[in-house]
């Protein structure tokens, strides 16, 4: 017996009918793998880390099984390993599986669901508290403390001349990267491992282009691998320890830098449709919340590296946590990019 999906119908959640996994998988690496998805093999590892909450979209879907809510999965084709990479659950299962769903029972609005199959029998299922109809949520008042404190606003960032650095005419939404020749190949070149997710800090200068009302020019002067951090093939995490480092770094370095972003590396080639994970997303909007602060992924592939950078939309451009790519241009005299270097 193989591991398969169970199904639940809603509202008690009773057993419906089972999934095979694996078509689920293909359509879920297609994109990134190709044609090779069709002949591999795969390989899964359960996380213990909780994924609770709501698949959005039609239908919905919620993971009974969320106690072991991420997952490594390998792929292995012709004898070798073609990919491996963690996901969440959600967006590697539900979210195909979500897609079949509304193929064959298009009149069923909401759907629990579950891996099962041998060595999962002692995975905690767990139904969620049924809403109640008519229930209304009463906040107790508190007592307003003697002291508040309040954020202030940031300065406001020195000019840059776009047009004098023969970057003008930019058209894109969101910051505007500046990279030079020299920082380009540390993103390019460094001995990064390929058995783990490796990753630091992103620091320069923040500027503000007239020309275009609200727009930050991110000038990147230096890639800081970040040091006491968590690496795994499950997530690459900052520590503390990770932020005091850099902050000694920035005072002893005198030149007036921030902190622009972070950066990190994906272990297999790049595609248009796979870009940053959900466990990307989630570290990203929680820890750099600076609307123009950006995420940059390395990918590292067999051919080559692909860099690539993302910034979080504002509200009212895209629901919370979503993330678009940003165009980086080289400055220094090489020629510039569309966002990609390989």
């Amino acid at each position: 017996m193989s591991v398969e999906v169970e199904l639940f119908t809603a509202p008690d959640y009773t057993y419906g009918e089972r999934h095979a996994l694996v078509p689920l998988l293909r359509d879920a690496l297609r994109p990134v793998l190709g044609a090779v998805v069709d002949r591999a093999g795969f390989r899964l590892s359960l996380q213990p880390v909780d994924d609770e909450g709501t698949l959005d979209g039609t239908p919905s879907l919620v993971n009974l099984r969320p106690g072991h809510g991420y997952v490594i999965v390998t792929a292995v084709a012709d004898g070798r390993i073609v990919y491996r990479h963690p996901h969440t659950v959600r967006e590697l299962v539900g979210r195909p599986l979500q897609r079949h769903l509304a193929r064959s029972h298009p009149d069923v609005a909401h759907w629990g669901y579950g891996l099962a199959g041998p060595g999962l029998e002692k995975l905690a299922f767990v139904k969620p508290v049924p809403a109640v109809e008519g229930q209304v949520e009463i906040t107790a008042g508190r007592r307003r403390g003697i002291t508040r404190l309040e954020e202030l606003p940031e300065p406001e960032p020195d000019p840059i001349d776009l047009a004098g650095l023969g970057l003008s005419g930019v058209q894109e939404d969101g910051p505007v990267v500046l990279i030079g020749p020299d920082t380009l190949d540390q993103f390019l070149t460094q001995g990064f491992s390929m058995d783990v997710e490796e990753g630091g800090f992103v620091i320069g200068h923040r500027r503000r282009d007239p020309a275009g009302p609200g727009r930050d020019v991110l000038e990147i002067t230096d890639v800081v691998p970040a040091r006491s951090t968590g690496a795994s093939l499950l997530r690459f995490t900052f520590t503390g320890e990770s932020f005091l480092e850099l902050a000694n770094l920035l005072a002893s370095r005198g030149r007036q830098e921030e902190v622009l972003g972070w950066y990190h590396t994906h272990l297999f080639a790049a595609t248009d449709e796979f870009g940053l994970s959900s466990i990307d997303v989630t570290l990203h909007c929680s820890t750099f919340r600076r609307p123009w602060q950006v995420a940059a992924l390395v990918n590292l592939g067999r051919s080559g590296r692909t860099l690539r950078f993302y910034h979080a939309l504002p509200t009212g451009k895209g629901a919370d946590g979503t993330m678009a790519p940003v165009p980086y241009r080289v400055t220094g005299g090489r020629p510039g990019a569309d966002g990609t270097s390989e």
